[in-house]
């Protein structure tokens, strides 16, 4: 494989349990890319998402843990029964178009009350370069595109609410222009997908709202 030439994905995966006194408190999993050729554009991005991996790996590890732990010890002392904490990173690829690598990456956290926190997110990469796709070259930025942006956005998640799809908060429409995930957007063969974090556009339960829209010149669907 040539310094410049072809270019593949692999993923590294990693599973643990931490215990304490014998007793599982934590565990976790962590899925994460790595780009196999692509020259020095392709060993920045794997690094990058090496260290990525090691930023949640390292926050398990201590300030996570160490709060399961506490819930732990309390639920001893009460004697109520303690379930595991869960963790996890977790990844696909969304394109792979000659020099374009699109990515969505998820992360969860499920503390001791069963209610998962997540953040959802998109990278789009050249990837001879090392650099990210900027949305400008995939959506055309013309005088007030932001504006129209949203606008079918809007639409769409009307669209999803009324199909049974999601349940969004009564004025979540208001909060799109300021939310808009400009620089953290899927990229597919055939939409643009902005992942909007949890808790703001609805509640909780939702998880992080996902809205698209058409990849211009390119066939229209889901």
């Amino acid at each position: 494989m040539g310094e410049t030439g072809a270019w593949t994905v692999v993923w590294r995966e990693e599973e643990k349990t931490l215990t304490l006194d014998g007793e599982p408190v934590l565990e976790y999993s962590l899925r994460w890319p790595q780009v196999e050729g692509g020259g020095a554009g392709g060993r920045r991005l794997s690094r990058g998402y090496g260290a990525m991996a090691e930023r949640w790996r390292e926050r398990w590890r201590r300030e996570v843990y160490c709060r399961a732990c506490l819930q732990l010890a309390e639920c001893r002392a009460q004697a109520r029964p303690f379930t595991p904490w869960r963790c996890a990173l977790e990844g696909e690829v969304t394109l792979e178009e000659e020099n374009c690598l699109g990515l969505k990456l998820q992360a969860w956290e499920t503390w001791g009350d069963g209610r998962p926190f997540r953040v959802c997110w998109g990278d789009v990469w050249k990837v001879k370069e090392g650099t990210p796709l900027p949305l400008g070259e995939v959506l055309p930025r013309k005088r007030g595109w932001k504006k129209a942006l949203c606008h079918q956005l809007a639409e769409q998640g009307e669209q999803l609410q009324r199909a049974g799809g999601c349940v969004l908060d009564s004025n979540w429409q208001s909060r799109l222009k300021a939310l808009l995930p400009t620089e953290e957007y899927c990229l597919y063969e055939d939409r643009v997908e902005f992942p909007f974090p949890q808790c703001t556009l609805a509640p909780a339960v939702e998880g992080t709202p996902v809205l698209w829209v058409p990849r211009p010149g390119r066939a229209e669907g889901a």
